[in-house]
């Protein structure tokens, strides 16, 4: 039995996660999911750490405690623990926002905490168990896991469009508790039971029964019957337009990519970028938002004054100097302006790339033009066609710093030269944004262009840029053709009132006289950056500048990330010494977070250490080592790819689904032939490990960017394709480690707890090096991990 409740409690655990991420993704933000999701998987560890003490109170424990009736007892636990603290999660009032001025609001998070790691701890329990009683099958155990894990990993995926996220969290969490009325033999049974068994079933199918009511609870009476219901964050662009009368949630459509929800209201206005001498009336729209924010709205365009609005915004520059373009391609993220100005241009074919199929839909639907559901790179890399005008349209969220961790490939130089190679002779791209004060995103992207220019000998490479501003977004033009004639921006900007930024030879008259800052701030800045650029000192300009504004290729592509850490107390400063403002970043929750677990990983490893009497009885320090290398060596690897990914399948859930299901397959298979393997075979298992991290190292990109120009089908076979020798290498020295270097049930206990602490803390610290030194630097640290447990295999 303890094989089947290790393969469904891994089924409903690993689909818990997942399901637990979307749901922080829409009730809070993305870097806060990571931070509390993080924190909770400790519960694996603690699991270890546990039996590591029961250990020194009682010998034979692991025979007792895998038998029967405790197994039984901890699935009914596990089940019960997710949904209630499910349940209590949606009724505490959490708002890490609030954090530096509510006390009380640590004491939520505390509880946020414990209540998520409960689950995962009766999950851990059992593995552990299994563990720790067949020694001699680690193998099998470990394929049981992994497979289990993998198949959770793609559950949601399956039901996500068919049932709400509410729902099928509670049909996951009660999976295992199926397990319960099985009867199968159990080593001695009448031993360890003895008069208890009959109540012992008894127990099983009441359990099976609540199970069953809970299920038929949620799916018949609703998600609102029991108090359960998913919201998002009030922060968040949707809950602040349903604070509206009159506004309402017309349509909602849920997938793994995220959850789609149509509002329509009086009171939508979105134009961003649009000239107050516009004094018409914008038309009727509609929005669209993702996970609660990520506004997109629609427009009603069937009037012909509609297309007015259009040409009074800054984005419309693009189309003024590529007039009536042929062809024009919009990368849509979020937004939805660029539509409207592509057919207010005049132009005879658009055609919009949307990766969520949901959203593609819609927009197909709703303009009645081509919306083709892929990549934007994807796209980019199988057409050769070319474009007049590439409209690409990314607002971002709406809280400055929420996105610093997001991951996006939009604006990188390897973008910036994919648009620049399918632009006609006389073509343009387009990028509206919001601005930033100190000035950051407008010198980020002005300096990519910059550099994609110059690598593709456009010569001098600022003739090509043109960069405009109102009083809160900014508009970047990059010409495939020198800017000659700059009359017509200069007469766009004053017809508008709009502020010149940046064209070449600029007149100082022309900067800041409309929408009026103390100083010129973006002017200057870009002026001192391209005279940087003329005079060979670029380097030095980033370097002592405030923020981090270098430009981003496809090794670290996160456009919302400005932090410096030796610059942070000059940053605090700037804004005014206000702490609350430096909490909203998601590189300081990542710092957070990692001290956090840092404290309870030595928590969690020094406590057992107490109860051991005898110090020949404690773990050797080399076991320690190897664990924590094959843990951290593990999640290294496997964010790599999960990050890698991003550029193949654009949404970070679809890459997790993929990279998790197939690793933990493919690694399932090692496992499994691990089980057949003697000890002679760890040490080379780890050597052929570290070969293949290096392969990866030197050869992956280019394999990648040849997956990403294939059909969508063969792009998901080539993505699983190259994580099989990686899955399946990863797969073999946990159980191989656990077979042959530890030698009773203590010491296996204590190892699930290292190993444990060190996934968690790899996979903090992953995210602070993809951020920092990119993401290829999270592969070195993998070859360093499992090198580090090459030294001390074998070692007792």
């Amino acid at each position: 039995m303890i094989l089947s409740a290790v393969f469904l409690v891994s089924l409903s655990a690993l689909a818990f996660e997942v399901l637990l991420t979307r749901v922080f993704s829409i009730t809070q933000w993305n870097h806060l999911s990571f931070m509390v999701i993080s924190i909770a998987l400790f519960g694996f560890a603690a699991s270890g750490t546990l039996l590591s003490i029961l250990d020194t109170r009682k010998k034979g424990w692991e025979k007792r405690l895998s038998s029967r009736g405790p197994l039984k007892a901890f699935t009914t636990l596990y089940s019960l623990s997710a949904i209630l603290s499910f349940i209590a999660l949606n009724a505490i009032p959490l708002d890490y926002f609030r954090l530096p001025f509510e006390s009380v609001q640590a004491f939520y998070l505390f509880i946020a905490y414990v209540l998520l790691a409960l689950p995962f701890f009766f999950a851990g329990l059992i593995v552990s168990l299994a563990y720790a009683f067949l020694p001699a099958r680690t193998g099998v155990i470990y394929f049981a896991t992994m497979a289990g894990s993998a198949i959770g990993a793609v559950i949601p995926a399956m039901f996500l469009p068919l049932v709400s996220e509410e729902t099928l969290i509670v049909n996951v969490a009660v999976v295992p508790l199926f397990l319960l009325p099985y009867r199968a033999p159990v080593l001695d049974e009448r031993r360890l039971f003895g008069r208890n068994r009959p109540s012992t079933y008894r127990i099983a199918w009441g359990s099976l029964g609540l199970a069953v009511a809970l299920t038929a609870l949620f799916i018949l009476l609703g998600t609102d019957a029991v108090h359960v219901n998913v919201k998002p964050s009030p922060y968040k662009a949707l809950s602040q337009l349903l604070m509206f009368p009159d506004t309402r949630i017309t349509n909602t459509f849920r997938s793994i990519r995220g959850r789609i929800d149509r509002v329509q209201s009086p009171y939508i206005r979105f134009a961003p970028g649009l000239s107050l001498k516009f004094t018409n009336t914008l038309p009727h729209q509609s929005a669209v938002f993702t996970d609660g924010d990520s506004q997109f709205v629609l427009y009603d365009l069937a009037a012909q004054e509609a297309l007015v609005f259009p040409r009074f915004t800054l984005s419309y520059l693009g189309y003024g100097l590529a007039p009536h373009p042929p062809r024009v391609l919009i990368i849509q993220h979020g937004g939805g302006l660029a539509v409207p100005c592509a057919v207010a241009s005049g132009a005879r074919d658009i055609t919009v790339v949307e990766p969520n199929p949901d959203l593609a839909r819609l927009l197909g639907a709703h303009y009645r033009i081509s919306a083709v559901n892929t990549n934007a790179r994807t796209y980019l890399a199988r057409t050769r066609e070319r474009f007049d005008v590439i409209h690409v349209e990314n607002w971002g969220t709406s809280v400055p710093g929420s996105a610093a961790l997001n991951q996006e490939y939009f604006f990188t130089t390897d973008a910036f030269r994919a648009y620049l190679d399918h632009l006609t002779p006389d073509g343009v791209v387009i990028i509206s944004r919001k601005l930033l004060l100190p000035p950051a995103d407008a010198l980020r992207l002005w300096a990519a262009a910059y550099e994609s220019l110059r690598f593709l000998g456009c010569t001098p490479p600022a003739n090509h840029l043109a960069l405009l501003r109102n009083w809160d977004t900014f508009t970047l033009i990059v010409s495939a053709r020198s800017l000659r004639n700059t009359a017509i921006i200069k007469d766009f900007a004053q017809k508008r009132n709009f502020d010149m930024v940046f064209i070449k030879d600029l007149s100082p008259e022309l900067i800041n006289r409309y929408n009026v800052y103390d100083k010129p701030f973006y002017a200057d800045q870009i002026t001192r950056l391209a005279e940087a650029y003329r005079s060979g000192t670029a380097k030095q300009f980033f370097q002592s500048y405030l923020l981090d504004v270098r430009p981003q290729s496809d090794r670290r592509p996160f456009p919302s990330h400005f932090l410096k850490w030796p610059k942070l107390r000059a940053l605090y400063q700037s804004m005014g010494s206000r702490l609350y403002a430096l909490l909203m970043s998601g590189e300081i929750v990542v710092v957070v977070v990692f001290l956090e677990a840092l404290v309870v990983s030595a928590g969690l490893l020094v406590l057992p250490l107490f109860f051991i009497a005898k110090d020949a009885q404690r773990p050797p320090v080399a076991q320690i080592i190897y664990f924590s290398g094959v843990g951290a060596g593990f999640m290294f690897m496997e964010l790599y790819f999960v990050k890698q990914y991003i550029l193949l399948f654009e949404n970070p859930v679809v890459s997790f689904t993929v990279v998790i299901s197939g690793v933990l397959v493919f690694s399932s298979l090692g496992g499994l032939w691990a089980q057949r393997k003697k000890q002679s075979a760890l040490r080379y298992a780890l050597l052929a490990l570290i070969g293949a991290v290096l392969l990866f190292l030197t050869g992956l990109d280019r394999t990648l960017n040849h997956v990403l120009g294939l059909p969508v089908i063969w792009r998901y076979l080539g993505a699983l394709l190259i994580l099989l020798p990686a899955g399946f290498l990863m797969g073999l020295p946990f159980p191989l480690g656990m077979r042959y270097i530890l030698k009773n049930p203590a010491q296996r206990a204590y190892a699930w707890s290292v190993n444990g602490c060190a996934s968690v803390l790899a996979s903090i610290v992953s995210a602070q090096i993809a951020l920092s030194l990119g993401i290829p630097i999270i592969l070195g640290c993998a070859a360093l991990a499992y090198i580090l447990a090459w030294t001390t295999a074998g070692r007792g």
